[in-house]
């Protein structure tokens, strides 16, 4: 506690009573009108002067201060006076927490009395003091003056030149191979160092701290990093133990529910087509058999006629001959009919050929009808992939479709029913009336006209945004490509976005040159008959060994 009077300052003291200024009480300082601070205390010792008014003299230069009714207390407190004085006691105490804060850290003991724990570093003296001798020693006018700093901040020893012992090692050399690391000034102009890089040790140590706190802020981010994976890892495996995979397995029951359910009722849609084609045969090949019954009979018995008709007399063959000539054009006419009869009438099986699509659709016969629209911008060319697909010559100049034009084409099992729709502007809007029961778009693309890419785009995105054709094959030619300058597939692909819009269903580009080379399209047909291929289901006659 003397220690804490002793180190308080003395300067902020009333000139009268010698003591020291408070912020409140008896001491707190007040102002006189000449400008001097006095103490409250000793303002109350000096008597008052009455004339017409109450005044006191100030005990410095006699200059009166008159007073009102509330006396002493109508003076106003030096206020700026008052601030430095609590800011001097939050410095104080500042201080004295942080001498706490090094006696309760330190070990080291003070020089001037092993007994007691240093807490201040003289950089001056280069002596460690605790708070007492601190005082004790440095209270003289020239010793005061000497800098003290907290023992944690206490500057850190300069290394010893390796090879001159007296002098502090100042720099460092950065020379690529050079082992020896510290030098003092005269290895660094006269030594085997004159000729190396070098740099001072603060700068370089500097250096080397900034990049060790940059690595580990980069390892705390890394760790914090690990940290909110391993929490999120955690989070999902609580979550696959609880309910996640329960309803995994239960999306997947729902799927192949669905699936079975859908599979049942392509089943039993397939159960009643071939229930409804082999009702119509068999009606036609009842038919078929009694028309070829009665006929027969007809036939037989006119043989049985004209037998007994070859051995008559001459005048009775001569009155029927009108009747045989009528008989003879009837049977022509019977056996023109037997001839247009088709094979399967003709040479019928018992055997039904079924074939299946890949949507599991049932097929009878031994081809499949699939509708396909093709569709585009005008000027696209759809016509004349259409003829071309077709081996029909196109007229010069090629005319407009206005409207649609409707073409069949057989390729290997598939019968394409082909619809080219115009593609001019006021046509667009009718597209989506030739969507129903579409298998297949074909959507035709001008590569050598890159100043309608977007406008293609944009009509390709409504196509493939349609609900009707979410299930259909999109088959996109890059048409003309025989045209100097056109885009290729690769960079309409990507001009295009078709990785982006076409994304979750079955799509192909080809390019295409049908005036030039009609093959080319072969390969898009191809394609559209293996995506819409079909397998034939097998006959099995158990009867047969």
């Amino acid at each position: 506690m003397s220690t804490q009077i002793s180190t308080q300052i003395r300067v902020l003291e009333c000139r009268v009573c010698e003591e020291v200024f408070t912020v409140d009480g008896a001491k707190v300082p007040r102002l006189l009108h000449c400008g001097h601070t006095v103490c409250h205390s000793c303002l109350l010792r000096l008597r008052p002067c009455v004339s017409d008014q109450e005044f006191l003299l100030c005990p410095f230069d006699r200059q009166p201060t008159a007073i009102k009714e509330d006396g002493i207390y109508s003076l106003k407190k030096n206020f700026a006076l008052i601030e430095l004085l609590e800011r001097l006691e939050e410095s104080t105490c500042n201080k004295n927490k942080a001498l706490e804060r090094e006696r309760s850290h330190s070990t080291q003991s003070c020089d001037e009395d092993e007994k007691h724990i240093a807490v201040l570093y003289c950089t001056v003296c280069t002596t460690h003091l605790c708070d007492a001798c601190d005082v004790i020693t440095h209270s003289t006018k020239t010793l005061t003056k000497h800098r003290r700093v907290p023992l944690s901040e206490k500057p850190r020893e300069k290394p010893k030149c390796p090879t001159h012992n007296i002098h502090i090692a100042e720099f460092t050399c950065t020379q690529e191979g050079c082992n020896s690391a510290l030098m003092c000034y005269l290895c660094r102009d006269y030594g085997r160092h004159s000729t190396h890089k070098h740099s001072l040790v603060e700068t370089e140590a500097e250096n080397i701290r900034v990049s060790i706190i940059t690595a580990m802020q980069k390892m705390t981010q890394f760790m914090e990093s690990m940290r909110d994976t391993a929490h999120r890892i955690e989070i999902v495996v609580q979550e696959l133990e609880g309910w996640a995979i329960e309803d995994a397995k239960l999306r997947v029951n729902q799927h192949f529910e669905e699936l079975r359910s859908l599979l049942a009722e392509q089943e039993k849609a397939a159960i009643a087509c071939v229930d409804a084609e082999t009702r119509e045969r068999l009606c036609t090949l009842r038919e078929l058999q009694e028309n070829l019954t009665s006929t027969r009979s007809q036939v037989a018995g006119v043989c049985i006629q004209w037998e007994s008709l070859l051995g008559s007399e001459d005048w009775k063959l001569l009155s029927s001959a009108r009747e045989v000539a009528e008989v003879l054009t009837s049977l022509e006419q019977q056996q023109q009919q037997y001839a247009q009869l088709g094979p399967d009438l003709l040479t019928p099986e018992s055997s039904i050929p079924i074939i299946f699509s890949r949507d599991n659709r049932v097929h009878i016969g031994t081809k499949i009808e699939m509708r396909v629209v093709i569709l585009g911008l005008d000027g696209a060319g759809k016509t004349s992939i259409l003829f071309a697909m077709r081996d029909m010559a196109l007229g010069s100049p090629p005319i407009p479709t206005i409207g649609f034009n409707v073409e069949s084409l057989e390729y290997k099992n598939l019968v394409f029913a082909l619809w080219d729709v115009g593609g001019q502007h006021k046509l667009r809007p009718l597209w989506k009336h030739y969507y129903h029961n579409t298998q297949a778009v074909v959507f035709v693309v001008d590569a050598s006209d890159r100043a309608r890419f977007e406008e293609a785009q944009k009509e390709l995105a409504k196509i493939v945004s349609e609900r009707e054709l979410k299930d259909a094959l999109l088959l996109i030619y890059a048409n003309k490509q025989d045209v100097p300058g056109c885009a290729s597939v690769e960079e309409l692909t990507e001009i295009l976005s078709l990785q982006k819009f076409c994304c979750g269903r079955a799509w192909h580009i080809e390019g295409s040159s049908p005036l030039t080379d009609a093959s080319s399209l072969v390969q898009g047909l191809d394609w559209l008959t293996q995506q819409l291929g079909a397998n034939e289901a097998p006959y099995t006659n158990n009867n047969v060994t």
